[in-house]
């Protein structure tokens, strides 16, 4: 609850971006192959993309005067979870746990901070 910024569609996403990466975390521990783990970052990417239009779509209902700088943070986010992609693909296994502790860092900081303010300052 901690990370909830009180927008449950947004909260329900936020939760779902955590359970594919944990999907994707569990994948490569097991041994899974390749195309398996491939088609999950696929998914990771392909919903944060659908998760950042939601939110976005709703800080500017919301006239929010962070607007530029969250989707600044957004693009930049989407191109890290590509870099990371590819390393892991050019066998870099580590990625996965790199990936992880950016999304937990993303989570730590973006959410608590800039997410909450935007939402819960311009929903007031």
């Amino acid at each position: 609850s901690k990370y909830e910024v009180d927008v449950r569609k947004i909260d329900r996403q936020h939760r779902k971006i955590v359970n594919i990466l944990n999907q994707l975390y569990d994948m490569q521990e097991s041994g899974k192959d390749n195309a398996a783990i491939q088609r999950i970052f696929n998914d990771l990417r392909k919903y944060i993309t659908t998760h950042f239009k939601t939110e976005e779509e709703y800080l500017k209902e919301l006239n929010c005067p962070g607007f530029g700088l969250q989707k600044d943070e957004h693009e930049n986010f989407i191109d890290t979870i590509c870099t990371y992609q590819k390393d892991y693909f050019k066998d870099k296994p580590l990625a996965i746990i790199n990936l992880f502790n950016f999304v937990w860092d993303w989570f730590s900081n973006h959410i608590l901070t800039v997410d909450k303010e935007c939402i819960q300052g311009g929903a007031k």
